[in-house]
Order: C-alpha cells, then structure tokens, then sequence
C-alpha cells in the first residue's frame, strides 16, 4: 500500500497536475475575458443636463452590445471549451510520448527484427508474400 502511495503521489505528478490546472484555468479565464471585451464597447457620455450641456467632462460609459445575462453564460461557456481543450492537449501529448517509448518492436517467425525487405509484401499488392521473404528474389521489370 505505501508503495502505491508513493507511487501515485509523486512529486512530479503533483507538479505536472498543478501545470496542466494552473494553464488551462488561466486560459479560460483570459477566453472568457475576451469574451466580455469584444460584447462590449466605451462611448463618451453626448451633451446633456447631467454635465450641464458639456461645460462639466463628459463621462466614458460602458455600453453593453449583449443582455448582461448573456454575455456572462457565453464567457463562461467560451472559457470552459478552451481549459477543456488546454486539458485534451496536454493530456493527449503525454499519451502519445508514452506510447511511443512503449511501442514494442516487430518480430518475425525467424527471431529477426521485421525489415523493410520483410515488410515488401504489404507493400506491394499482388505479389505473394513468399517471393518476398526470399533474399534472392528479383522482382521482373514489366514494359
């Protein structure tokens, strides 16, 4: 059991865990920020009573192009697609290095390492496996 602790509760692991989380929260977050900035706009405040007719500043405004409602499900929606697919890539780069180093190599009937004079018959349709397993096959030239 302790083995498996050790194991399982790694310093790498943790390590690897805290990236991926911390990397993919913050794209989100910054998904979602984007969100938000590109659903609203900022106009100056036009003449009015409120800045007595433009001898007070004008003010800068917010002006909001979707419901408030809306725009906060589609940032949260948008922010959520993108750690989803922070999380895919990171995971599905280390299963793929993983199986690389774990891919076992091909071996023959003989005991030998598959070669590529062995691997000819896939290769090649039509010609019968046989005629290329034979180290003194030569293939006919056809015209």
């Amino acid at each position: 059991m302790n083995g498996f602790l050790k194991a399982t509760l790694s310093r790498e692991k943790f390590q690897g865990l805290f990236v991926n989380t911390a990397l993919g929260n913050f794209a989100g977050y910054v998904a979602g920020s984007l969100v938000t900035l590109v659903s609203t706009r900022r106009v100056v405040e036009g003449r009015g009573l409120s800045n007595l007719f433009g001898v007070l500043p004008r003010k800068k405004l917010v002006v909001h192009v979707l419901p408030h409602w809306l725009e906060w499900l589609l940032a949260l929606i948008v922010g959520f697609l993108v750690m989803e697919a922070v999380r895919y890539w990171f995971n599905h780069r280390k299963y793929t290095a993983l199986l690389s180093t774990v891919q076992p190599e091909r071996v023959t009937e003989r005991g030998s390492q598959v070669s590529d004079h062995d691997n000819l018959a896939a290769r090649l349709p039509g010609v019968p496996e046989e005629s290329c397993i034979d180290e003194n096959y030569k293939p006919e030239r056809r015209s």
